[in-house]
């Protein structure tokens, strides 16, 4: 039986387990995470028929069924606005079959059913190829896990990249922002009745989407999939204040108050605006980052790669999640094909990475080019 060792139990990892346990193959998760508890990724997300059809096909139907039932449509307009709420468009680009997902909810989803074979706490430190044919994972814990396969599933700041593909780095894309979510009170939610709505400032762009649960998720769990852990969540507004690179509040040093600088961003806009970021649960100021490159071809060996530690897209592109997903499915079928016997490992995990290349470096130009809907040119005011 082939053995897969995981690093990172973000949403592509954890759909990879999944998909793996389902064929039949020895999988361990190691998440470097001391907990299951949330993590500051962003909130709400949304995913297309691939992605879904990833989902199904990797989780138990229990699961699949209680992520059915906590997602909410993205379904109708995407609506343009100025700062005054002034309707400019209703045609904004945008997905029309994906399903809204709260990102907190749907990892812990798809934490389910792992039992034992997911680890917190294990923070990689470096991989080691050996003569025997096997590949094993060095912890800062002094810990070690030894298998047939190594998949790098530990996001944009990836160590097994850097160890993999060291002369690839990360730069700072050409977007900076503060992010929250506001509870779903009518008037918030009357911001945004269809799959999305940009409000263009002077300068700055606020991204506002719905995450109206189909079912509350605690509750839900409850039913399908009794002994899930799972936190209670209320419908939220998520909420995106966007600002180019060169913006006074992007090249300050930060700000402890993440809601007091987006409410002194938005001074004069419309009350319901200001009062929607004033009510908010708040994430925090950050940075967008990106490869320096195109991801590049590595030697192939017994160690890859799988969602952002491959491909690292932009959150403007707003496909990360379900291109890793994606990911996820190919890698198990062409693991599949090894552990039955149908081809070798090396051949299929080239094939894999041709794949996910191609997908990815494509996924991160599509976000490229969809960061200059959401900001101005740089030094454009």
């Amino acid at each position: 039986m082939t053995r897969v060792l995981v690093i990172g139990a973000g949403l592509g990892g954890l759909t990879l387990a999944h998909t793996l346990i389902r064929a039949g193959l020895d999988v361990r998760v190691y998440e470097a995470d001391n907990g299951t508890g949330e993590r500051a990724q962003g909130y709400r997300i949304g995913l297309g028929p691939p992605a879904m059809e990833a989902l199904r096909a990797g989780l138990p139907p229990r699961l699949y069924e209680l992520a059915e039932a906590t997602s909410g449509s993205l379904t109708g307009p995407g609506l343009l606005f100025d700062h005054r709420l002034t309707l400019l468009g209703d045609d904004l680009p945008g997905p029309e079959e994906s399903r809204a997902f709260d990102r907190q909810v749907l990892r812990q989803i798809l934490l389910g059913d792992l039992g034992g074979r997911a680890a917190f706490g294990k923070r990689l430190k470096s991989f080691a190829e050996g003569a025997d044919g096997t590949v094993t994972a060095l912890f800062a814990d002094g810990t070690q896990a030894t298998g047939d396969v190594l998949v790098g599933a530990d996001g944009g700041s990836s160590v097994v990249r850097r160890q993999l593909v060291p002369e690839v780095k990360l730069i700072d894309a050409d977007l900076c922002g503060v992010m929250g979510r506001t509870p779903a009170a009518d008037r918030f939610l009357a911001l945004v009745p269809g799959r999305g709505t940009m409000v263009k400032g002077p300068g700055i762009t606020l991204m506002l989407g719905r995450m109206q649960f189909g079912r509350e998720p605690s509750e839900t769990a409850a039913e399908l999939a009794p002994g899930l852990p799972m936190p209670h969540r209320e419908s939220y507004v998520r909420w995106v204040l966007l600002v180019p690179p060169d913006h006074p509040a992007a090249t300050a040093p930060g700000r402890e108050d993440a809601r007091e600088l987006a409410l002194e961003l938005i001074d004069g806009w419309h009350p319901d605006l200001r009062d929607l970021v004033r009510g908010a649960d708040m994430s925090s100021v950050g940075r967008s980052k990106i490869h320096d490159r195109p991801m590049p071809p590595w030697q192939v060996g017994r160690v890859t790669l799988l969602g952002d530690a491959a491909h690292l897209t932009p959150a403007s592109g707003g496909n990360g999640a379900g291109t890793a997903m994606l990911d996820a499915v190919r890698l198990s079928a062409r693991l599949t094909e090894v552990d039955q016997g149908r081809r070798d490992l090396i051949s299929a995990l080239d094939e894999y990475q041709h794949d996910l290349l191609e997908r990815g470096n494509a996924a991160v130009e599509a976000g490229k080019r969809a960061m200059h809907r959401f900001v101005p040119a740089v030094g454009a005011r």
